[in-house]
């Protein structure tokens, strides 16, 4: 009888030494999204980790310990608070998956390390790569807030004269060919800008910087304004009457605007001493000008053409960035509108926006004037507060 007993463990143990060993635990994927809030977007992120098999968590405590999250190797973000991804909570969905919440976005080839053995898996550390929407530029984008590194491009601007040089047609029309290669227009672009600068009328149009302006608005986005300004195709049914370098009228110290003539044309006077400035700069301002065709002003309409001439200007500064530190007071003026609509952006904070973003972030930081979006910055430099009609 014990010769029996003794052959059926010898069996046992055979058969059980010939059982394969389980499959190595070993996560499959690792995929990043971002987090929303009443659909607005938030800078936090979960993180989905399918695995190739089931696994049971050794004790909830193992499990809440057994995952860390990496910057990819040499990331700008190192040592950043945007690089810092906090995990907030880990949570089994299935017998092969795991999601764990994050309080940051997380860059795409940052890396998820894993302890095997919180898992019921081995004695060892699994690393997987986690894919996402975001690069180290959009994470940066989307959760940082924007200052300005040198603040020479906000410092107040010396108001220059305009010199015999600014009134040169011959000489700006050479800056309109420099500007033209410096944004890499194509030919039928340029032929077009300067075919428009040679037959603007002068009677219209007197200032050379001006027709360059507005010529060089042919190309982009915003070149329906020649066409609102020059000919019928706006809401007078006429082109405009006069555009030029004059004191605006009216007690306020504008820098530009809009008037009408006894026969509803507009005339659309400029401070004189602008003529000083680069004719790029005045771009964007005849751009905003141009939104003002009816004799109605409006909160809403002064925030469109503001962020059509800053979207315009920043355009612009790809192809000509040292326009930032020209002495004229509308790079001052640009610049700091520039960073609001940076700062700015509700349903995508990491791209340019108006509207307050989901994060609470000042628009222009360290700068003691508390602004919410770009829009809270324009409503304020034209009506000295923010009105109530005021998108928010």
């Amino acid at each position: 009888m014990g010769g029996i007993l003794a052959l059926t463990v010898v069996l046992t143990v055979s058969c059980n030494s010939n059982n394969p060993p389980p499959t190595p635990i070993r996560p499959l994927q690792a995929n990043a999204e971002r987090l929303y809030e009443n659909d607005l977007p938030l800078a936090r992120s979960v993180v989905h980790i399918h695995f190739n098999r089931e696994f049971k968590p050794v004790t909830l405590r193992a499990l809440n310990t057994a995952f860390q999250l990496k910057l990819p190797e040499d990331s700008p973000l190192t040592g950043h608070s945007l690089g810092e991804m906090p995990i907030e909570n880990i949570e089994v969905v299935s017998s092969q998956t795991i999601e764990i919440t994050v309080g940051s976005l997380i860059a795409n080839g940052s890396t998820l390390q894993v302890m095997a053995k919180a898992l019921s898996g081995s004695d060892e550390e699994l690393t997987i790569t986690i894919s996402s929407e975001f690069t180290e530029l959009g994470v940066v984008l989307a959760g940082g807030v924007f200052g300005f590194d040198d603040l020479s491009v906000v410092a107040p601007r010396q108001v220059e004269e305009p010199t015999a040089v600014d009134r040169d047609s011959n000489v700006v029309r050479a800056e309109l060919q420099d500007h033209l290669e410096d944004r890499q227009a194509s030919v039928t672009v340029r032929e077009t800008v300067l075919a428009l600068y040679d037959g603007m009328a002068e009677e219209i149009v007197p200032a050379p910087k001006l027709r360059a302006a507005l010529a060089a608005l042919a190309g982009t986005f915003a070149d329906a304004a020649v066409r609102s300004l020059l000919s019928p195709e706006n809401c007078t049914g006429t082109r405009a009457a006069f555009i030029g370098f004059q004191k605006p009228p009216g007690e306020a110290e504008l820098i530009a605007r809009v008037t009408y003539d006894d026969n509803g044309r507009r005339i659309l006077s400029i401070r004189p001493d602008l003529e000083a400035a680069p004719f790029e700069l005045l771009i964007p301002l005849v751009a905003h000008e141009a939104i003002h065709c009816d004799q109605v002003d409006s909160l809403e309409e002064e925030i469109v053409a503001s962020a059509i001439d800053v979207f315009l200007y920043i355009h612009l500064l790809l192809s000509k960035p040292e326009l930032a530190f020209d002495t004229s007071p509308l790079a001052r003026n640009f610049n700091i509108e520039a960073l609001a609509m940076l700062n700015s952006g509700r349903k995508t904070p990491e791209a340019l926006g108006i509207l307050p973003s989901p994060h609470g972030r000042e628009v222009l930081p360290e700068s003691g004037v508390m602004h919410r979006s770009f829009a809270d910055l324009i409503a304020s430099s034209y009506f000295g507060e923010t009105n109530s009609s005021a998108p928010v």
